[in-house]
């Protein structure tokens, strides 16, 4: 299965992407990537519009072998730390190109996703989140950028079948369920089971 995980800045997705791959036994994979393009996109402070859509589309666009080996598969499951949501979300604000543009254009790249988890938070503990590790903010990092992203997102779910929100103000334990739940209703409606072992956890989500 190809499952990702969109939010906005400081939602906690990199722990639930970590958690959620080990728990299904599933790589992990972000965007962007350590390629050559996804290095470029974070070396600029300041990227133009133009160069964030550029060089996201040639990074996607670098992975989408490692995309289409897990996408619809049983047996192989990769999980991504942002997807073409992320895009949706943060390169149509302020933009001339509409959130379903830059989906189409997206789709026609990419394999479609078995699910697309967005875990969703307030924008103020999201910034709040952000600030405490290390009183910095990248670019992105705006509250009308992050409020415009969150609505995108929130919009989404409502109206894509393979689009799920996750709540993500509890404790990460907490999140970590809905998330296991969402892949695993994710995996039977599609395959009509779950199509991995999960390994037994503690309520504080490490393995046993």
């Amino acid at each position: 299965m190809l499952i990702s995980m969109d939010g906005i800045d400081g939602c906690g997705k990199s722990t639930q992407v970590a958690l959620l791959a080990e728990h299904i036994g599933a790589d992990r994979v972000r965007e962007p990537t350590d390629g050559r393009w996804g290095r470029l996109l974070r070396s600029l402070d300041q990227p133009t519009l133009e160069q964030q859509l550029a060089y996201f589309l040639a990074d996607r666009a670098s992975h989408v072998p490692v995309l289409e080996e897990a996408a619809g598969s049983e047996a192989v499951h990769r999980v991504s730390d942002r997807s073409y949501l992320s895009t949706v979300g943060y390169q149509s604000f302020e933009s001339p190109l509409s959130p379903d543009l830059l989906e189409r254009i997206n789709l026609a790249l990419v394999p479609p996703y078995d699910l697309m988890i967005v875990l969703d938070l307030p924008v103020e503990v999201g910034l709040g989140r952000v600030a405490s590790r290390d009183g910095t903010r990248d670019w992105c990092e705006t509250e009308d950028r992050l409020t415009w992203v969150r609505q995108v997102l929130q919009t989404w779910a409502a109206q894509r079948d393979n689009v799920v929100l996750v709540d993500a103000s509890p404790l990460p334990e907490e999140v970590f369920a809905q998330v296991v739940a969402a892949a695993e209703a994710a995996s039977v409606a599609q395959f009509g089971q779950v199509v991995w072992t999960p390994q037994a956890r503690g309520v504080d989500g490490a393995p046993r």
